[in-house]
């Protein structure tokens, strides 16, 4: 079977980069929209901008992908030497 000589680490890495991937999706959804409009049982609108949601999801992004990054740099020069 092919999975058996998959390390953990590269286990972590392909999930990480899926990950990534769903995110940069809802980053470029949630920057399209320029608030959301909610109605409650009680009748009332409840209205809020998602820049806050996105920006978060962005900001992991951007660490997910320097953490990734690091890592990758690492490895291949640790194998150099």
């Amino acid at each position: 079977m092919v999975y058996n000589n998959l390390k953990p680490r590269t286990i972590f890495y392909l999930f990480l980069i899926i990950f990534n991937l769903v995110s940069l999706y809802f980053i470029i959804e949630l920057f399209t929209y320029d608030e959301i409009v909610g109605y409650l049982i009680t009748g009332e609108k409840k209205i809020g901008s998602p820049r806050a949601r996105a920006y978060l999801l962005l900001i992991t992004f951007l660490l997910n992908l320097y953490f990734m990054m690091v890592e990758v740099i690492e490895n291949f020069f640790i194998n150099k030497m």
